[in-house]
C-alpha cells in the first residue's frame, strides 16, 4: 500500500512499485525459458505463488518476534463507545427528516489504536490472532504453487495433491475462524484495560459488550478446497486405471 498527502507522489511511487513487480515477472519468464520449462506460464505462476507464501511466512515471523518485545502494538479496530460530537435529528426529535438527505443517526464503535505496556497475556492473544489471520492469506499462494508445480512435474492429478488440498482446507477453517476471534477478544480486553468503563462520564469509554462473530467465509473456502481434494483424488484414481489399460 502506498499512501501520502500528495497525489502525484503517491501515483509516482505506485508506478515504481508496479515497474518493480513487472521486472520481477520478466525475470521469472526469462528464467523459465532458459530452463526450457514445459509451461512457461505455469512456471511463472508457481514462482510468484512461492514468493507470495515466502512473504506471508516472513510477515508471520516478524509478528512473532514483535510479540516477544515491548514495542507498541497496533490494533486495527479496538471496540469503544463514543457519543457523536453533535446532536442529530434522531436524537433530538426522534424522527428522521423528510427533506434533503442528512445525517440522522451515527455512532462510533471502534478505533485504530497503538498500545504500549501490554501485558504478556494480551500481547500473546493479539499476536496469535494476527499470525493465524496472516497464515490464512498465504494458503491460496500455497495451493496455487502446489497445483502448478504438480502440473509441470508430472500428472496433474495425484494423491499427494489431494492431501495437500485437504490439509489447506483444514488450515483455512481453523486459522481463518480462530484468527479474527482471538483478535476481537484481545482488542476488547485491551479496550477495557486502557479506557474507562462503559457508562463513565467521559468522551470515550470501552465497548459495552463483547462481540464475538465468527466469520463465515472460512467455512465456504474450506468446503471448496475439500471438494477439490475429493475431485483430485477421484482424478488420480481414474488416471491410474487409464494408465493400467494402456
Amino acid at each position: 500500500m502506498v499512501s501520502g498527502t500528495d497525489l502525484p507522489t503517491v501515483l509516482l511511487w505506485g508506478g515504481v512499485g508496479l515497474a518493480v513487480i513487472a521486472a520481477i515477472v520478466a525475470l521469472m519468464v526469462w528464467d523459465a525459458r532458459r530452463r526450457k520449462s514445459p509451461s512457461v506460464l505455469l512456471d511463472v505462476i508457481a514462482a510468484m505463488a512461492r514468493v507470495w507464501v515466502a512473504i506471508v511466512l516472513l510477515g508471520a515471523g516478524l509478528l512473532i518476534i514483535r510479540g516477544f518485545t515491548t514495542a507498541p502494538y497496533d490494533i486495527a479496530a479496538m471496540p469503544i463507545s463514543q457519543a457523536w460530537p453533535t446532536s442529530l435529528p434522531c436524537q433530538t426529535s426522534g424522527e428522521a427528516s423528510v427533506g434533503a438527505a442528512e445525517l440522522c443517526h451515527a455512532a462510533t464503535d471502534s478505533a485504530r489504536a497503538t498500545i504500549t505496556g501490554l501485558s504478556g497475556g494480551l500481547r500473546t492473544l493479539l499476536v496469535a490472532g494476527d499470525v493465524l489471520s496472516l497464515l490464512v492469506a498465504g494458503v491460496p499462494g500455497f495451493v496455487i504453487a502446489v497445483l502448478s508445480q504438480r502440473a509441470i512435474a508430472g500428472p496433474a492429478f495425484a494423491t499427494r495433491t489431494s492431501r495437500w488440498l485437504l490439509g489447506s482446507a483444514i488450515v483455512v477453517l481453523i486459522a481463518g475462524t480462530l484468527g479474527p476471534l482471538l483478535t476481537d477478544i484481545g482488542a476488547a480486553l485491551v479496550a477495557q484495560e486502557v479506557l474507562p468503563a462503559a457508562g463513565t462520564d467521559t468522551a470515550v469509554t470501552a465497548g459495552r459488550t463483547f462481540a464475538i462473530a465468527p466469520p463465515a467465509w472460512p467455512l465456504g473456502v474450506a468446503l471448496g478446497l475439500a471438494a477439490l481434494s475429493v475431485i483430485f483424488r477421484q482424478g488420480a484414481r481414474l488416471q491410474r486405471e487409464t494408465e493400467g489399460l494402456v
